[in-house]
């Protein structure tokens, strides 16, 4: 799967098109003291819009090429290449963690939502912006991404906030509308 969003990185904010800046920024708790984690961020999309309101933005993605987009946007990211279940970054060290419509695409789950609780700082949260698999249109969604060998995983909000809940994370659910839901998971302890 890599391969493929390497090949398309180039054309990658254009294939998926828009999003809804201003529902995310009602959501997210950003300041300019904070370190955002943007994971599975892959071209910066979304982040390049944050850089004002933290303090530092990292985009960790396992795809090189996603990541040198978000290079060319500008040069104040903190780029990661890396697996979002293996982070190369110290246990309780960041205050936020975003996973825009990417958890789909992470091979290993529940082990990605483990590693973001060991990152976070007690008091931090993840949200985790996802379509829900049981929305029916998004069926044409899932068979898409199917058909591209994607081997993606959609859960719908009840499921990803038992496996949020399993790594110790006590979970809301913030919007749940139509096809996507906004979750967050706080670390609490």
């Amino acid at each position: 799967m890599t391969g493929l969003f390497n090949r398309i990185a180039h054309r990658y904010d254009g294939i998926v098109g828009s999003f809804d800046l201003d529902e995310i920024l009602k959501h997210l708790p950003l300041n300019e003291k904070t370190l955002f984690l943007d994971l599975g961020g892959g071209t910066g999309r979304v982040s390049y819009h944050l850089l004002s309101l933290v303090n530092e933005c990292m985009i960790a993605d396992l795809s090189f090429e996603m990541l040198e987009q978000a290079k060319k946007k500008t040069t104040e990211f903190m780029l990661l290449q890396a697996n979002a279940d293996n982070l190369p970054i110290k246990s309780n060290s960041i205050e936020t963690i975003f996973l825009n419509d990417s958890l789909h695409h992470i091979r290993n789950q529940k082990e990605t939502i483990a590693e973001c609780y060991r990152i976070l700082e007690k008091g931090g949260a993840l949200y985790i912006r996802e379509f829900n698999r049981k929305y029916f249109w998004n069926i044409f969604l899932i068979l898409g991404e199917a058909l591209l060998c994607f081997k993606s995983k959609f859960y719908s909000p009840k499921e990803l906030q038992k496996a949020c809940e399993d790594v110790g994370f006590e979970v809301s659910i913030i919007t749940c509308r139509k096809g996507t839901f906004l979750m967050k998971a706080s670390k609490i302890h």
